[in-house]
């Protein structure tokens, strides 16, 4: 396995964790193929697969050892049992609206490394100083301080390590 990549939203919340901390994100698994992720943050990890019955609904929780868990979003019918997973945790602290299963484990923030990123062209408006904003292009990995102009940050990128 090669180092665990976190993506975490813009959002602004006083839960924020620095670089050392040990913290307990709920989480789900991206795929580079879904989310358009570039393979800078993408590893690749044994986990096992298993369907859970919660409130009446099927829910995939991915075991990916040190007793951690996380949501698997997409909906393949191979994705059960022994798999190797492709891509990166992506913190979301909305996901308890939607899915039930109560997750483990605890992660410590190792290192923010930077952002994913996508050009995004500015239309004036019909208010001084407003702008309507267009994504463009591709999601793109750029380390902390590199952000070009034009580009707007959509996820902070980390890297993060199981903590037992």
């Amino acid at each position: 396995m090669g180092e665990l990549w976190m993506l975490e939203d813009q959002e602004p919340w006083p839960d924020t964790p620095e670089q050392g901390m040990t913290f307990e994100p709920t989480t789900f698994w991206a795929f580079p193929d879904v989310m358009e992720l570039p393979p800078e943050v993408c590893t690749e990890i044994p986990a096992r697969i298993e369907e859970v019955s919660v409130g009446g609904r099927t829910e995939r929780i991915a075991h990916l050892g040190h007793g951690f868990t996380t949501i698997v979003v997409v909906d393949h019918d191979d994705l059960v049992g022994d798999v190797t997973l492709r891509g990166c945790l992506v913190w979301d602290r909305y996901l308890w609206m939607e899915y039930r299963t109560r997750l483990q484990g605890r992660l410590r923030l190792v290192e923010r490394r930077g952002h994913l990123a996508v050009r995004e062209d500015l239309a004036p408006t019909a208010h001084a100083g407003m702008f309507s904003v267009t994504p463009s292009g591709p999601v793109t990995y750029f380390r902390s301080g590199e952000i070009p102009e034009h580009f707007g940050v959509r996820w902070n990128a980390s890297v993060v390590q199981f903590e037992d």
